[in-house]
């Protein structure tokens, strides 16, 4: 069988077009706006959740949760006739106290395939971004090993 390079060009060309769109379709149900925005610091807790998507997708899940991941009933319920671009969700009740919260996701718009995600927002005074938080947490850790005593190679002879 022979290729002829013209051929062979067009299909890598094909293939690394198709892998790109691949990997960039998941870009698509994406939110472009969430309110809270990610890692944003309010003045006022929100009151309401709102997330809005390049294309019409079909919301499968909306879950608020504290820092300490515990879940927080904001009233989402899937809806499997609708599917829309903008998603609101309002906050009728007093969030409970937290360093922050963490909106979590999910969606699909039945040709791509289901995208999860997740936003997270602080709120208050003297509230921190929870990126700052959650690096405080990390960066103050120091591991500490036990001691593993010697070792040596011992050759067979």
């Amino acid at each position: 069988m022979r290729i002829f390079p013209g051929v062979t060009a067009a299909l890598v060309l094909l293939l690394t077009c198709n892998v790109t769109m691949a990997q960039h379709s998941h870009g698509i149900l994406t939110p472009g706006v969430t309110f809270p925005q990610d890692d944003a610091v309010l003045i006022d807790p929100p009151k309401m959740v709102t997330m809005s998507f390049r294309v019409d997708v079909r919301l499968l899940k909306l879950a608020l949760y504290t820092a300490d991941e515990q879940w927080i009933d904001i009233g989402f319920q899937y809806d499997p006739s609708r599917m829309n671009n903008n998603f609101v969700l309002p906050i009728p009740f007093e969030l409970p106290a937290s360093e922050y919260y963490i909106a979590r996701w999910s969606v699909t718009d039945d040709v791509r395939g289901l995208v999860n995600g997740e936003f997270k927002f602080a709120f208050g005074p003297g509230a921190i971004p929870p990126s700052e938080t959650i690096e405080s947490r990390v960066s103050d850790r120091e591991e500490v090993l036990p001691s593993t005593g010697s070792y040596r190679l011992e050759t067979l002879q």
